[in-house]
Parts: C-alpha cells; sequence; structure tokens
C-alpha cells in the first residue's frame, strides 16, 4: 500500500462518535435455546431434543427467505450430544456434528481436541509416528548421499558406505523404544487403567507386560555401560549409583550385583587409607615446626621469609628442608614476587616426589584457581592445536565420533569421510584466517589472572591479548574498559572503542522493557562516554524518555485491527473506516497502529505527507471516554481468547501490568493512572504477518519435501528427497 505521491493528512476526527448499543430482545430462538440449556441441567433429553428440532427448523425457514441462520443449531446439537450415556454413541454423533459446514471455529477446535483424547486412537498414532520415523530414517539414508553425488560422481560409494554405516550405528545406539513408543505405552496404561472392564484392555495387558519388560532391559544396559565408564575413569562413586540403578530395572541382576559389590569395596578402601593418612604419631617431635608455623600464623610475609631462610640457611637439607622452601615460595609470592616464587613451588614439586611438600606444590602449581597463567598458556595452546588440526583434518580433526564402540570400528565408519575432508582442504584454507575461537577458556583464565595479579609479571601481555579477544567477539565495552588500562594501546583506537562501545550500550538499552532501567542505562551512557557521539544520542534519548513518558504503552498494530474489526468498529474503538481502507489519499493509519498510554489517552499514528508508509508516522493524542475504552480493552481480549482457541500455535504472552491496567479500565478507574515504573507495560498486539513473516512457516501437509543442498567443503551440489518427520506432541518431552 506503500507509495511515493503525497497523501491527505489524517482527518482531525479520527474516531466515528459511539453507537447506542440497545438492550437486546430475545427471540424465539433465543428461549428455544434457553429451554434446550434448562433441559439439559434437568436431564430432560427428550425436550432437549425438540428444543433442537425447532431451532433446526428456524434456520430452514431463514434459508427460504435468504435470510442468514442463527448459528444456534451446532451447539444445540453438541449440548444434545452430551446427555447421551453412551462414550461410542457421543463419540459418533460428534463425528457427525464435525462434518457440517456451519460449525463455528471455536467449536470446531474443542470437538477436535475431545475426539483426539481417546487413549486407543493416541496410541495408535505414537506407533504410526514412530514407523514413520524409522523409515523415514531408512529412507533418508539411502537418498541422501545419493542425491549429493550429481556434481561429484565418484564421491557417491563413499558417502553410500558412510551414511549405511551411519545408520548401522544409530540403529545399535537407538533406545528399545523410542519417544513415541514410550507415549504409546503411557496410553495403553491409562487405557486399562480407566477402562478395566472393556474388550480391548485384556488384550492390551500382554501387549504392556511385553513392552514394559523390553524398555526395563534396555535402561538396565544403558545404565551398566555407563557405570563400566565411570569404574575405568576412577569414580567409584558414580559407578556404585548407576550400578544400583540398575538393580532397580532388573533387581538382582548378576552383573550389576557384581560391579556395585566392586564400586563400594574401592570406596570403602579410600575412606580407610584417608582416615589412616590423617593419623599423626602420638610422639612425634614438633618442637622445630614450632617457629615456623607461628611465623605461617601471624601471616606476615616477611616474617615468614625470615624464619624460611634461617631454617634452610642452617639445615638446607634437613627434614624441614622441603617445608621452608615451600613456605619461602609462598611468602614470595604474596610479597609480589611471582617469578620466583613459580620457580620455587617447580623445584620442590620435582626434587624429591617423596617429600612432604611435594604434594602440596604440585596442588598449587594444578591449580587454575591459585596459577591462572599456567592455564591460559594451556588454554591458548590447545586452542591453536585445535585449529591447526581443523584445517589439516576437517571433520576428523578430533578423530573418529564417539559411537560407544571400539575404536578400531568407529575410525572404520569414519574412513569414507577421509576423501571428503580432504577436498575441504581450500574451503577450509579461505575460512581460517576468519575462524573464529570456539573455546573461552583462555578469556576466563586471562580475567582471573589479571583479577588476582592486576600488577603482576604477564598483567600487560594478558592485558593487551584481552583488548584484542574482546574486540574480536563483539564485546566493545569490555575491550574499551581494558584498552584505558593497556599501555599498548594508542589514543585512536582508544577513541574508536569507546565509541563502539557506547554504540553497543544504546543498543542493550532498546529491549529493556522498564522506562525507569532504561533512563538509568542511558544516563550513565550518557555520563561514562560524553565525550564521544553516541554518547551525546544517549543524551538526547534519555531527554525523549523524560519528556515523553507514560503511564503505558500498550500498542495495537494496524494489521491486528484489521484482522479483527470489531475491535476498530463500531462496537470497540468506532475508529473512521477510511482509516483502514488503504487508500493514501483519504488518509491512513500507519503499520504502527494505535497506543494506549494509559488513563483515557490514546495515541494514532498516521501515513505521513509523503505516503511513506516505512518513515516516520504523524502521530496525534486525545482523550476518549471511559465508555469507548472500555469497549476496546473488551474486545482485545475477546479477540486474543478466539485466537487462541482458533489456533494454539499463537497463544497469548503473560503481561501483569497489561492485565492489570485493563481491569482498572472495566472498573472506571482510568482517572487515576498508576504512574509507578514497575506498573508499566509495552505488550503488543500484533497481526499475523507482524508474527510470523510474509508467509507463516507451518507444518507441510506432504510427507516429502525436495532438497536442493550447496556443500562449501567440496564444493559439490545436490538434490534429493527427504521424508519429513512428523511432528512431535507437546508432552513429547516428558518420555524422553
Amino acid at each position: 500500500m506503500a507509495c511515493t505521491s503525497p497523501t491527505a493528512p489524517p482527518p482531525r476526527a479520527a474516531l466515528e462518535p459511539l453507537p447506542t448499543l440497545a438492550t437486546r430482545v430475545p427471540d424465539e430462538a433465543d428461549r428455544l435455546a434457553h429451554d434446550a440449556m434448562a433441559a439439559s441441567l434437568a436431564d430432560e433429553v427428550l425436550r432437549v431434543q425438540q428444543a433442537v428440532d425447532a431451532l433446526e427448523e428456524i434456520d430452514r425457514a431463514r434459508r427460504e427467505f435468504d435470510d442468514p441462520a442463527t448459528g444456534l443449531v451446532p451447539f444445540a446439537l453438541d449440548l444434545r450430544n452430551a446427555t447421551t450415556d453412551d462414550p461410542l454413541r457421543y463419540e459418533s454423533r460428534s463425528h457427525e456434528l464435525l462434518e457440517r459446514d456451519d460449525l463455528d471455529a471455536v467449536l470446531e477446535h474443542r470437538l477436535e481436541a475431545v475426539l483426539g483424547d481417546d487413549e486407543r486412537l493416541l496410541a495408535r498414532h505414537r506407533i504410526a509416528d514412530a514407523r514413520w520415523t524409522r523409515f523415514g530414517r531408512i529412507f533418508n539414508a539411502l537418498a541422501e548421499p545419493v542425491g549429493r553425488s550429481i556434481t561429484s560422481g565418484a564421491m557417491a560409494p563413499w558417502r553410500l558406505a558412510r551414511s549405511l554405516a551411519n545408520l548401522l550405528v544409530a540403529e545399535h545406539q537407538a533406545e528399545t523404544l523410542s519417544t513415541p513408543e514410550r507415549q504409546a505405552l503411557a496410553h495403553w496404561k491409562e487405557f486399562v487403567e480407566n477402562h478395566p472392564g472393556e474388550p480391548d484392555a485384556e488384550k492390551l495387558m500382554g501387549r504392556i507386560d511385553e513392552t514394559q519388560e523390553r524398555w526395563y532391559h534396555d535402561r538396565r544396559d544403558r545404565t551398566l555401560r555407563r557405570a563400566r565408564r565411570a569404574v575405568d575413569r576412577g569414580e567409584d562413586g558414580a559407578a556404585l549409583l548407576l550400578a544400583e540403578r540398575a538393580l532397580q530395572y532388573t533387581p538382582e541382576d548378576p552383573e550389576a550385583s557384581e560391579l556395585r559389590d566392586e564400586a563400594r569395596q574401592r570406596l570403602e578402601h579410600a575412606a580407610a587409607e584417608r582416615a589412616r593418612s590423617l593419623d599423626a604419631a602420638a610422639d612425634a617431635d614438633v618442637t622445630s615446626e614450632r617457629i615456623l608455623l607461628l611465623a605461617l600464623l601471624v601471616d606476615s610475609p616477611e616474617r615468614v621469609a625470615e624464619e624460611a631462610r634461617a631454617l634452610l640457611e642452617a639445615d638446607p637439607e634437613g627434614p624441614l628442608g622441603d617445608e621452608a622452601d615451600f613456605a619461602l615460595a609462598v611468602s614470595e609470592r604474596q610479597s609480589g614476587l611471582e617469578g620466583e616464587s613459580w620457580e620455587r613451588f617447580e623445584r620442590v614439586a620435582r626434587e624429591d616426589a617423596n617429600a612432604n611438600m611435594a604434594r602440596h606444590a604440585w596442588s598449587i602449581l594444578g591449580s587454575p584457581e591459585q596459577n591462572p597463567y599456567r592455564f591460559y598458556q594451556a588454554a591458548r595452546a590447545h586452542e591453536r592445536s585445535r585449529q591447526l588440526r581443523w584445517l589439516a583434518f576437517g571433520p576428523l580433526a578430533n578423530g573418529p565420533r564417539d559411537r560407544d564402540l571400539p575404536d578400531p570400528v568407529e575410525w572404520l565408519i569414519d574412513l569414507p569421510g577421509v576423501p571428503a575432508a580432504a577436498m575441504g582442504l581450500p574451503n577450509r584454507l579461505l575460512r581460517f584466517p576468519w575462524a573464529a575461537p570456539e573455546s573461552k577458556a583462555p578469556a576466563v583464565f586471562a580475567r582471573r589472572y589479571l583479577a588476582q595479579y592486576p600488577s603482576g609479571l604477564h598483567a600487560a601481555e594478558i592485558q593487551h591479548w584481552m583488548v584484542s579477544y574482546e574486540e574480536s567477539q563483539g564485546d566493545f565495552l569490555a575491550a574499551a574498559s581494558l584498552a584505558k588500562d593497556d599501555p599498548e594501546t594508542d589514543a585512536d583506537e582508544i577513541a574508536e572503542l569507546q565509541e563502539k562501545a557506547a554504540r553497543q550500550a544504546i543498543e542493550a538499552v532498546k529491549p529493556v522493557a522498564r522506562r525507569d532501567v532504561r533512563v538509568g542505562m542511558l544516563r550513565q551512557v550518557a555520563r561514562d562516554y560524553a565525550d564521544t557521539e553516541a554518547g551525546a544520542e544517549a543524551g538526547h534519548l534519555l531527554r525523549i524518555e523524560l519528556e515523553e513518558s507514560t503511564p503505558q504503552q500498550i500498542r495495537v498494530s494496524r494489521e491486528f485491527l484489521i484482522e479483527h474489526p470489531r475491535v476498530a468498529g463500531p462496537e470497540g474503538l468506532a475508529l473512521l473506516p477510511e482509516l483502514l481502507d488503504g487508500e493514501l489519499d483519504n488518509g491512513e493509519l500507519h503499520p504502527h497502529g494505535l497506543t494506549l498510554l494509559g488513563g483515557r489517552a490514546i495515541e494514532l499514528a498516521f501515513v505521513n505527507e509523503n505516503g511513506e508508509e516505512r518513515g516516520e508516522p504523524v502521530v496525534r493524542k486525545q482523550r476518549v471516554s471511559e465508555e469507548r475504552l472500555a469497549r476496546v480493552v473488551s474486545r482485545l481480549e475477546e479477540a486474543s481468547h478466539r485466537d487462541i482457541l482458533v489456533d494454539p500455535d499463537r497463544s497469548q504472552e503473560p503481561d501483569a501490568d497489561r492485565d492489570l491496567f485493563f481491569e482498572r479500565v472495566r472498573l472506571g478507574l482510568t482517572d487515576d493512572p498508576d504512574t509507578r515504573p514497575t506498573a508499566r507495560s509495552t505488550y503488543a498486539f500484533r497481526g499475523t504477518r507482524e508474527r510470523y513473516g510474509l508467509v507463516r512457516q507451518r507444518e507441510s501437509i506432504l510427507p516429502v519435501e525436495l532438497v536442493l543442498q550447496v556443500s562449501g567443503g567440496d564444493m559439490g551440489i545436490g538434490a534429493f528427497p527427504r521424508i519429513t518427520p512428523r511432528r512431535g506432541t507437546p508432552d513429547a518431552m516428558l518420555y524422553r
């Protein structure tokens, strides 16, 4: 609807006078509907049927004169069906009712939901989903490698072999019961529990027992495999818990019992050794350690260093030599002698593995909390190694994929992928200079080092690296903060980072819903980055926030008003019809629509004089009557609730402030608006296109889709059919 020709200015009066809504006088159809409801409550089935017949007769007479139907017959039929005591009869009648073409969308949706709650039907659907998924996995495994070999036919055998191998491994790793099959098992159990006397219940009992037994054995096997891996890693506590869990699935299982007993014995042995290591000889002479111990308790690095050096000078090879050396290393670290401290810790740890303090020295050297620089170096080396392995070997950089199989078998499965990895080398060479690091571990240890040693031996090196790292990650706020303290960063680069940081801070303000929080954030940006253009912009935005603040900011878009004409029509806002007719020459509402500002104030946005729908709108504010505002609020809630009933995907996001404002409108409390920032709602009623784009994406009704694929790794082009898996039910997550 956009155009470049000038458009008419918005009309001075955008709202029509509210029509007087007269009290509705019930007619014959209304009285019959009342009689049907009263008869159903009194359990008088014959009177209900008589009322239904009379309503159908009225509709037939109206059709003869081309008058609209009452719309009450489908609801009356549903009421009649609900009075029957026979579930099968109710089901058959409801199916007949669904075939009518005058069914209200809400009633149709409810009937479909009711008829879809049959446990046997639900179980059949889930079993069909499981079979379709398994068939689709096999079909796709064969179709994809063939279709991807259009431009590289020589690779077809390799791709097919690899796909088949992966399919076999996937079948090996798959659980005995898939998620849909577990859902079917739950539906069978529910049906047997609710209908024990039904003929199908006895047939299902055997199937339930067989399926449940398969499930328990599968869980037992998987839990035992995890327990064995835990034992191999030395995680005896986890192995004990997993073995006991396996015994819950299959009580008195010999393998699980043996694994449980082994893990328990190892835990008991470790506890006994730990207790023995804590014992001290009763006749131990601690006189020589007393002086050094008192110095350590005083927590004075100078005193500790003095006493430790005295012990070393007196007897450097004595029984307290390693303790004195360790204490001296601790005092050096506390005094800022970082390099000397770590060298001494290394010497204590390596000179004599059986020395008393060797284990403690190794503990400090291997602690990421106490020795972050060592782990920073190791993390950077590991990241560089990973990038080089990816450059050389591509997807095989970390070896074969873990499939819970022996290593030779896993390599054999991934062997067909070697040619593809080799062919992708040119593409990886092009991407390598811009490849972002995957691991954040170097940055974690770098921050930890700067926090512990802000003036440390390696602080300048790490500070400079962190500036470039944060900039590469797009975190200009952190980069600018670090650059100010980095002597290697010049003034121009600092100024550029400051500008980018201010822009990033402004962008972070936009999604914040609470006005008071936005004001505080903008004020801080304007103060911290006052010398930048973005800082000046933040000050301008802050002034706008303070000047144009309103108690509410609930928006109703033009698309929503077009989709729900009763909101904008005489029974709601009573907006002029020409504002929504798509003709710009008589004025048109802007896509932004209207906004409820709190109290009785609303804001209408119109297309500007240039007819630019995407340009800045012409905004007009006005006060409306309490009755008009109450009608708008009621129509908005009615439209939203109806959308949810007709289309469950269009859920209405919860907003307590919106609901509270609507309630105050209905109670006539609009003249006393709640001006607290915490009571402000920014909810938006949007149309379908605004929610889902130009064309709303829905699940395709076709079971097969055509895939066109371009592979950057081997520069190949492929086209192949793919069976689409069926969409899982909303409760599927409970069975995974």
